[in-house]
């Protein structure tokens, strides 16, 4: 799936405009119902494999135009990943498990998972094996996550500087600030 393919970014590009939608090549709310889905993407979960307690929504980091935020990092499902102050960039070291880990969920794949990335210079990702043995990908060294309550429509407003050390990240792996 491609950025302009996502369902979240298409809806946003397409916009309210059914007839523009349509002429422009997007595709109708029940047609994208149709669309194949993506492939199965590598993900870890503390009790199995899927979504859940540790599954990202996919191996995909695309960069994303908001409007309070500017330009954060976002899964493959549209979900906000984030980095946490209480995590190191150097060395890459994950510190939130447990209770923690339900709620900002790690985003995992396998060890040699190749990742589609748009916007994000896969120069500046990096892998990091968590305490619990899965490999968390890295945003120049920064672990990523994401907020289990994302829905995956770019709601930024609730998680930024959340517990005064959760910070949706931009491309480049730095904290992203309101405008």
């Amino acid at each position: 799936m491609t950025p302009a393919s996502h369902p979240v970014l298409r809806r946003a590009l397409c916009g309210p405009v059914l007839l523009v939608a349509l002429l422009a090549g997007c595709s109708a709310p029940d047609q994208a119902a149709q669309e194949p889905a993506p492939p199965a993407q590598a993900q870890h979960e503390g009790h199995g494999g899927g979504h859940g307690a540790h599954g990202s929504g996919g191996a995909s980091l695309w960069a994303v135009q908001t409007g309070p935020l500017g330009t954060v990092v976002t899964d493959g499902a549209g979900h906000l990943l984030y980095r946490s102050d209480a995590d190191s960039a150097e060395p890459s070291t994950s510190t939130c498990t447990g209770a923690c880990a339900e709620t900002w969920i790690p985003v995992t794949v396998e060890p040699d998972q190749e990742l589609d990335l748009a916007g994000v210079d896969d120069e500046l990702i990096g892998r990091v094996q968590r305490p619990d043995g899965a490999t968390q990908l890295t945003l120049a060294g920064w672990p990523l996550y994401r907020h289990r309550d994302d829905d995956g429509l770019l709601a930024t407003t609730g998680q930024h500087g959340a517990e005064g050390r959760w910070f949706a990240v931009t491309p480049t792996g730095e904290k992203a600030t309101p405008a």
